[in-house]
């Protein structure tokens, strides 16, 4: 996230800090509903659904281009991918967000990496996951409740989605910035040179609608 922030900054970009999100209680009824029903499509433990603290915004920038909105950025790592991201982006593609189309596709191609780092432990299931979505099934065993953890994550993706949709742009890090090179192999070794197509990767994804 640093390097992304400083690549972005040293190309122009100033960043501010993010805002909070707003409290399930303070949502107008619309979207107080429509966070409910993608909760419910990942069989979210009905009693405590108004306890969900989703975390806050990864970065946020005012952009020469456009100085009177914050723009909130979010970069998804590998672990954001997988089949409950997939269910959430299908339930929220009237929104019509720009990277839905890419997003769909390493949801349901790029599950299988994850297994081995991301399959056990704390990373599969934990208390907090398990108190919304259930106990988890075996480590690596999507029947049943499958990984609580990664539904979670999944969720608290839709529900930043659905409250910003106007004012955010996700990048992934599979996400190409050029012909050859990914947003992972960018952020891993910086190049001051490419945070102009990262910025422009970026613009591109800003829901405008």
């Amino acid at each position: 996230m640093r390097a992304l922030a400083a690549l972005l900054t040293e190309a122009g970009w100033t960043q501010v800090r993010p805002p909070r999100l707003p409290r399930l209680a303070d949502l107008p009824a619309a979207q107080h509903d429509r966070i409910r029903s993608l909760y419910e499509i990942l069989d979210g433990t009905p009693a405590q659904f108004d306890r969900i603290r989703p975390g806050g915004w990864d970065l946020a920038f005012i952009t020469p281009e456009d100085p009177h909105r914050l723009l909130h950025v979010e970069l998804d790592e590998e672990q954001h991918f997988n089949r409950y991201r997939a269910r959430m982006l299908d339930a929220t593609e009237e929104l019509g967000l720009p990277w839905t189309p890419a997003y769909q596709s390493y949801s349901r191609d790029r599950e299988a990496r994850l297994l081995p780092g991301w399959g056990t432990g704390q990373r599969w299931t934990n208390p907090s996951a398990a108190r919304f979505f259930g106990e988890a099934s075996p480590p690596g065993d999507f029947t049943g409740v499958g990984a609580p953890r990664w539904r979670q994550r999944a969720f608290y993706d839709a529900v930043k989605d659905t409250l910003t949709s106007r004012s955010l742009a996700r990048i992934s890090v599979h996400d190409s910035h050029d012909a050859d090179n990914t947003v992972e192999t960018l952020l891993r070794r910086p190049e001051p040179s490419a945070a102009r197509a990262l910025q422009s990767l970026i613009t591109s994804r800003v829901h405008d609608a």
